[in-house]
């Protein structure tokens, strides 16, 4: 390679670490990143972005991608490295000196299938990360009687984050699906390293709000029924918003950017009949849709929406909502179905009023 060569790819290089930056999420600039450097030769650091990319594909339900990729990672390294890479997805592109911080103090924890690591509703500040087999993750709903399957978290991946950074009880329970074994980190430990090293704040909250989004997700009745890899994609792409009490989220006639998932509070629908007159229909809660219809359709929204409560709502752009229903028709069937049922509802409200 000669010294042109040499400078143009370090040129590109410098431009996919700013494409990161901006894209964290993205595979795609990712895997460029992984090309270049192994173009340049600098083995370990492509190896380092390969574990990182490989949990990405994982997050997003590309099991296969995931898998491709990190045999062609144990290929290269000449190993297959288990207990290093198990550690890496999380620790990818940390500094050494955070590392050897957030190492200080672990404990190795053996589970059973079936035995409860974390119990929602428990109060701890306890963090993990798994270092083989599979862990479930299950939210208890309000109003269901069996827990929900939100997530499966395997070998890398970290557990117990939300908990820790928001110092609230357990939001979901952590079981074995098989054997594992997680490591146990020292809350003291985290808690300098979070201080000193910024970058591990950041993944930590990322990685907490991704799981919040799959939450919310899975205890929507019909977006649950999504594969996986769907329900990813929309996490990865989602944001939540937070609105105070007597906020107008939607005025009739106007076309929202998103449709929503209510995470928490209240929100009232107040629709106008033929005679001008206002009616205050049901009321919007957790895990009930906002707007899927008018997203699906391109259409304004019917009535005004207004706050109750303290609410947040999970908002989902209405691109990247319309392509996960059109590859999905059976849950654009069942959405259009509960649409129907709705409007036969509030006709019969409005009309009973008016009458």
């Amino acid at each position: 390679m000669d010294d042109m060569q040499l400078k143009e790819l370090e040129h590109k290089e410098v431009l996919y670490h700013q494409m990161i930056d901006l894209y964290p999420n993205n595979p795609k600039y990712l895997r460029r990143l992984v090309e270049l450097l192994l173009q340049l030769e600098r083995e370990d650091e492509a190896i380092d972005r390969m574990r990182q990319l490989e949990r990405i594909y994982k997050n997003r339900g590309e099991k296969g991608s995931a898998k491709s990729l990190k045999e062609l990672r144990h290929s290269i390294s000449g190993s297959d490295d288990t207990h290093s890479g198990t550690l890496n997805p999380f620790l990818s592109g940390i500094k050494p000196e955070a590392i050897s911080m957030l190492m200080r103090d672990v404990k190795r924890i053996q589970l059973n299938e079936n035995e409860t690591l974390i119990k929602q509703g428990d109060v701890d500040d306890s963090m993990y990360i798994v270092l083989d087999g599979e862990l479930a993750v299950l939210v208890l709903y309000r109003k269901k009687k069996n827990p929900t399957l939100v997530h499966i978290l395997r070998e890398g991946e970290i557990v117990g984050e939300i908990a820790f950074l928001e110092g609230r009880s357990r939001s979901a329970s952590i079981i074995a699906n098989t054997k594992a074994s997680v490591l146990k980190l020292s809350s003291k430990w985290v808690l300098k390293c979070l201080l000193k090293f910024p970058e591990v704040s950041d993944y930590l909250r990322q990685e907490s709000e991704f799981r919040k989004h799959l939450t919310a997700i899975n205890g929507n009745t019909t977006l649950a029924r999504l594969p996986d890899e769907a329900k990813a994609d929309i996490a990865l792409h989602a944001k939540t918003m937070h609105y105070p009490p007597f906020t107008v989220i939607s005025r009739s006639g106007k076309k929202l950017r998103w449709m929503g998932i209510m995470i928490s509070g209240l929100a009232r629908i107040v629709a106008e009949d033929n005679m001008g007159q206002s009616h205050v229909l049901e009321p919007i809660k957790p895990g009930d849709t906002i707007a899927d219809i008018a997203a699906l359709e391109e259409e304004t929204s019917a009535a005004d929406m207004v706050t109750v409560t303290d609410t947040a709502i999970l908002q989902i752009p209405v691109e990247k909502f319309k392509s996960v229903m059109n590859n999905n028709p059976s849950i654009k069937i069942i959405l259009l179905e509960s649409y129907a049922k709705r409007i036969s509802t509030t006709m019969v409200h409005i009309k009973g009023n008016t009458e």
